[in-house]
């Protein structure tokens, strides 16, 4: 990790630049998002599946793993601190995590994935905060102590 990124002159720097990787990473999973997207459907076999991610008529995972898709895999490893608190708040209002009701077009596993979106911003945001303290501690206290010249003065 570059030092300019950590120094006390540049305190935010490190701060937006996880943020701003974060911000790609959505932008990337929603372009893949609608790229992936088909019309949602109940499942046609009538087992009782999710609605998965549904959009206004558009879903990904109503049957299938929404792990199917390495767009999702990508997020679902990298943001896992924010869907554990997704899911862990999500299983507060609805124990079965399987809801099949839509709230304003988007499904309830929907309202999931986009709070565990913004919470992905605070988690990169603490991890930011926590790797500048770490860093300048260790700044501050150099592992190696410098050593001693040895003295001068001629003894006798």
């Amino acid at each position: 990790m570059p030092d300019a990124m950590l120094q006390p002159h540049s305190k935010g720097k490190f701060v937006k630049l996880l943020l701003i990787a974060n911000l790609c990473l959505w932008v990337y999973f929603w372009l893949a998002f609608a790229q992936a997207s088909y019309r949602y459907r109940p499942d046609p076999l009538g087992h009782p599946a999710g609605t998965g991610y549904t959009y206004w008529g558009h879903s990904i995972a109503v049957t299938e793993s929404g792990l199917k898709y390495p767009f999702f895999k990508t997020v679902f490893y990298v943001q896992l601190p924010s869907f554990v608190i997704a899911v862990l708040v999500e299983r507060v209002f609805d124990p079965r995590l399987i809801s099949h009701r839509f709230f304003v077009g988007v499904s309830m596993a929907g309202w999931s994935l986009l709070a565990t979106m913004l919470l992905s911003f605070l988690q990169w945001y603490l991890v930011a905060l926590v790797v500048q303290k770490l860093w300048r501690r260790r700044s501050r206290h150099p592992l190696a102590a410098p050593s001693h010249a040895p003295s001068t003065q001629a003894s006798g």
